[in-house]
């Protein structure tokens, strides 16, 4: 039998068909079909279910093997508005969407923050679902006087799959109106925002069934009658079952465009701390569990940043070596620099929009690789930071396994490993939401227990350790990295 999983991001929509051991036979990539108006992000609801069943059905014709199940691992915060007829009435608003202010400050007469997070496992923000159902409800009235159902990504294509409305717990988080202890929409919640809470669909795990694909759409896109669809997962989420986390105390860093710290927990000892540093809960595969995010909106687009506007005559000389060569450039470590890495906003624990980054300790010696190697140790500091911030809430991380684009580069694994002062391993199975597709969709067939799954399907790499010396020169420049948020914060306000 083979697999099919779907990835949908804001930047490529991505399927991948694989075999009975989890080994990629082939990926179909599109670029994903967002556009703007009147300063809103959107994602084309029609062109998106376009995109994905020429996907499928390319992914088929290829296939020497039936399909047997899909899976879909997505964008968390964007939603669709359909109908009883399962028409859309809206395209997706991205979270990147400048929407929401006034909803969530109006939600927030009625309820305090830290009673929301008790309940949604979130410190309340406007790039959640919540704020942006509040303004469609008010700016377009008739669109949501006529909805049926709101659908996160992954509910939309498992409708358009199935014919069924659900949605899975990991993207359902993100609309900061699910109750996370009790694992159902939150009517409290919702009856503060204004919401009808008929909008809210079923909820499911990841790992269960929706049901099987349509007839009428197994035809048109040549799969087997039999053929099942998973309820699938928020990215993130996905992409650390694919790492192999299960258990308290361990974490994956992902490193690619943006960075991603996900860790496993049980229980928050300081949940002000904790709330209050933007971070969420989400229940995790293992009962008891939860999983939660700290990132950093920068992380890879560092060192394109440097690609594009500081070398530009080295990328064109150089091309697909680029990263390689600045990577492997004699530079000693630490660098003199320090690198606020907010050139997007901030992520965790600020989640502020208009930070910005900064480069200090230039001189007319500093070289452009010293650069590069500096942008990688900002990006770390920054998530250092994050694990520092996570342990005052008791989260503490004893396992790390890095993945994405910087899990191939030996330098940054090298920083990593020293800023942190842990022990880093890279992962040598395919990464990201897709194998944690594959890994769902393998644990609903055999029942098998995910850590004995993980044992069978995720190999570890190479392990890079803190070399003594160079953790301690980190140290001491990380406390100086840590004031400089405050300062530079006071001088742009």
């Amino acid at each position: 039998m083979s697999y099919i999983g779907l990835d949908i991001g804001t930047t490529m929509v991505k399927g991948q068909l694989l075999d009975d051991n989890g080994a990629i036979l082939r990926t179909e990539k599109y670029e994903s079909p967002t556009y703007s108006a009147d300063g809103i992000f959107y994602l084309d609801a029609t062109k998106l279910k376009q995109i994905i069943f020429e996907i499928i059905k390319n992914l088929v014709e290829k296939s020497n093997a039936p399909i047997k199940s899909i899976c879909t691992s997505t964008l968390g915060e964007a939603f669709v508005l359909i109908d009883e007829a399962g028409t859309p009435l809206n395209d997706f608003i991205l979270f990147t969407s400048n929407l929401g202010e006034k909803e969530k400050d109006e939600l927030l007469t009625k309820i305090e923050p830290l009673d929301v997070a008790d309940i949604a496992g979130l410190y309340p923000n406007k790039m959640f679902s919540f704020s942006k159902l509040m303004w469609l409800k008010k700016e377009k009235r008739k669109i949501y006087d006529k909805a049926d159902k709101m659908l996160l990504v992954t509910g939309y294509i498992a409708f358009l799959l199935t014919g069924k409305k659900v949605s899975d717990y990991s993207t359902a988080s993100r609309t900061m109106l699910l109750d996370i202890q009790n694992k159902c929409w939150s009517e409290y919640l919702i009856a503060l925002c204004g919401l009808k809470y008929s909008l809210f669909p079923g909820l499911m795990n990841a790992d269960e069934v929706v049901g099987k694909v349509k007839e009428d759409v197994a035809v048109e896109l040549g799969l087997c009658k039999d053929c099942i669809v998973l309820a699938g997962g928020h990215d993130q989420y996905m992409a650390a079952i694919g790492s192999g986390l299960f258990a308290e105390g361990m974490a994956n860093d992902g490193t690619g465009t943006a960075q991603c710290v996900a860790a496993v927990f049980s229980k928050i000892t300081d949940k002000e701390t904790f709330y209050k540093n933007n971070y969420c809960v989400v229940p995790y595969i293992n009962e008891g569990t939860y999983i939660t995010y700290a990132f950093l909106n920068t992380g890879g687009a560092l060192l394109k940043w440097h690609r594009d506007y500081l070398s530009p005559l080295e990328f064109n000389s150089l091309k697909d070596q680029y990263y390689s060569y600045f990577s492997s450039q004699n530079v000693k470590i630490p660098t003199s620099l320090l690198v606020v890495p907010h050139f997007s906003g901030s992520g965790t624990p600020y989640l502020c929009g208009d930070d910005t980054g900064g480069i200090l300790g230039l001189t007319t010696q500093t070289t452009k690789a010293q650069i590069y190697f500096a942008l990688m140790e900002g990006a770390t500091y920054e998530m250092k930071y994050n694990l520092e911030m996570l342990e005052k809430s008791g989260i503490n991380v004893s396992e790390m396994s890095v993945t994405g684009g910087g899990s191939k580069n030996k330098s940054w694994l090298k920083i990593k490993a020293n800023i942190y002062n842990k022990e880093v391993s890279t992962i040598l199975t395919p990464e990201g939401g897709i194998y944690g597709c594959f890994i769902v969709m393998k644990h609903n067939e055999t029942k098998a227990a995910y850590v004995s799954l993980f044992d069978k399907y995720v190999t570890k790499g190479r392990s890079y350790k803190p070399n003594e010396q160079l953790t301690r020169k980190y140290h001491e420049l990380y406390q100086k990295y840590k004031r400089i948020y405050n300062l530079t914060k006071e001088i742009w306000r």
